[in-house]
């Protein structure tokens, strides 16, 4: 019945396009995949909100990223927990009725699992007795990539979570800058995703360059494209506050990011955004100072003492004749010229120069990350 009614709609689009009403098997099955203004979608289903915000969708792809130990793991425990208390800081569950998760974790070890389980997410949770049949928690740091592939399907073909947390993502795979196993791992997890109606969330770490866009390998820069969001956890400069910043969404504008602390008993609590100026160190200050910088490129009378550069003489002397700069030689070129010394200052400088519209980040057909000089007004 279903493939009469293709069938007709199939002959009568060939008809509208003045083509033969030629109707093959192949042609059937293309237009599984049409899209008109009157076909039924079933429409987005969120399973969180962050700062008011609905995210983690049902059959999609959510990615977390950011350096090493800068709370990556913090945030998955905090969505675990939320899979049972309504709330857990900036987070809440937008049903009533508790989810099943499921954590993979491909990194730590037995007794790290555990205990991030029964400590950590346990703690938060509040309960005497820890709720096991709404977790199914697996660590699979043992297998072999093809294993922990296989394993993940069959978990979540066997408990259909409504939320799979895979920590990381990057130990699914042989090799991360390899395109054919990049794509395979993402469309499995597009698929599974869809077929089995659960949110699927991917840790996978940034480069060492620092830009929050240029996560690891072909396959970070292939989950950029494909997911559907994307968070960064950061460690803020004083070293104690981490915030969990939405980079990019798209069903709306990102949200506000969340800060949050650890206190003794090693559980995250809200906080505020740290004035960046009370708890930078003397030592701070001064290597920001414009007297230490290049002063072919300081603006004597800048209208933000902080960042004091003429950032069209500056990026047009990094760029040279190039018409495109990858995100490592940007940041090696301009950190020469303009004798900045740490790497947080100079994600601000580039902050600012994209702002003002002397640079735009781009990426390249290739997965490239990086920059090119925009046209001076």
């Amino acid at each position: 019945m279903e493939k009469e009614i293709i069938k007709e709609s199939v002959g009568e689009a060939l008809q509208h396009a003045g083509e033969p009403t030629t109707i093959t098997t192949e042609v059937i099955e293309l237009d599984r995949d049409r899209v008109t203004s009157q076909t039924d979608v079933p429409p987005e289903i969120f399973e969180f909100h962050l700062n008011g915000v609905p995210c983690f969708p049902r059959c999609d792809v959510s990615v977390l990223t950011g350096q090493q130990k800068t709370g990556k793991t913090f945030i998955t425990s905090m969505l675990m927990a939320c899979c049972i208390n309504r709330q857990v800081l900036g987070f809440e569950r937008v049903d009533e009725a508790p989810l099943k998760v499921m954590w993979i974790d491909t990194e730590q070890s037995l007794a790290t699992t555990k205990r991030i389980l029964k400590e950590r997410v346990g703690k938060m949770i509040g309960n005497t007795e820890f709720p096991d049949d709404h977790f199914f928690v697996f660590n699979m740091r043992r297998r072999t990539p093809k294993e922990r592939r296989e394993q993940l399907e069959l978990a979540i073909e066997t408990y259909k979570p409504d939320i799979c947390i895979i920590d990381g993502i990057a130990d699914m795979v042989d090799d991360i800058n390899s395109g054919t196993d990049s794509t395979d791992i993402m469309q499995l997890l597009l698929s599974m995703a869809q077929e089995h109606k659960c949110n699927i969330t991917a840790n996978i770490h940034l480069n060492r360059t620092g830009d929050k866009l240029n996560l690891r390998g072909w396959l970070g820069t292939l989950m950029l494209q494909k997911s559907y969001e994307v968070f960064n956890c950061e460690r803020l400069a004083d070293n104690k506050t981490f915030a969990v910043e939405m980079l990019f969404s798209r069903l709306c504008q990102p949200c506000e990011d969340m800060y949050y602390r650890i206190n003794e008993q090693g559980l995250p609590y809200t906080t505020k955004k740290p004035d960046t100026l009370q708890h930078s160190s003397k030592s701070s200050k001064d290597s920001h100072s414009s007297n230490t910088f290049n002063q072919e490129f300081v603006d004597q009378n800048p209208v933000n003492p902080e960042l004091p550069w003429l950032f069209r003489k500056l990026f047009e002397a990094g760029f040279g004749s190039a018409s495109f700069l990858g995100s490592e030689e940007m940041e090696r070129r301009i950190m020469e010229l303009s004798f900045i010394k740490q790497k947080q200052y100079y994600y601000r400088v580039v902050a600012e120069a994209e702002k003002q519209g002397v640079i735009k980040k781009v990426m390249t057909k290739n997965g490239r990350v990086g920059a090119i000089l925009c046209p001076a007004d």
